[in-house]
């Protein structure tokens, strides 16, 4: 790795960094839309795992949907528009993930372009992984107030 290149990474993770609030917040709104659902702990790990494997967006938007049209698990995940709105997050233009990696290219400058890949696959990974938390926090809390109130502004 050469120092241009450490600059550059290093520069990426401070940004990303910056951006983290914003998507602690999306996937805490997100979390507390299930409450009720019936979602199992594991389901959304499984996610993460998908996304760790994987290191696609479209590959993890895919294992959504499959979760989705499931007879067993599709519950839980179309309650409340759930399993979507993940989605959107993850792929819209106006999603966390986008807007977020357009802040941090603002903030970097000029990233070659599998650099704003990894941008984007790093901070889905973070959503999903804070996602999976705050899902936990709710479920053996019951405190999906708590998980509402952390995500105003998402």
């Amino acid at each position: 790795m050469n120092q241009s290149t450490t600059h550059l990474e290093l520069a990426l993770q401070a940004a990303m960094q910056r951006c983290m609030d914003d998507v602690v917040r999306a996937a805490n709104a997100d979390a507390a839309l299930l409450e009720g659902s019936g979602m199992e702990k594991n389901q959304i790990r499984n996610v993460l795992n998908v996304a760790e494997e994987s290191h696609s967006l479209a590959v993890v938007a895919n294992f959504i949907r499959y979760q989705l049209g499931r007879s067993q698990t599709g519950p839980a995940w179309r309650h409340n528009g759930f399993g979507l709105r993940v989605i959107k997050r993850i792929e819209s233009p106006d999603g966390v993930i986008t807007r977020q990696a357009e802040a941090v290219q603002e903030r970097v400058g000029e990233i070659p372009s599998e650099k704003t890949d990894d941008v984007r696959y790093d901070l889905m990974r973070h959503y999903l992984g804070y996602l999976n938390r705050a899902f936990y926090y709710g479920r053996e809390t019951k405190k999906w107030d708590d998980l509402r109130q952390a995500g105003k502004e998402a």
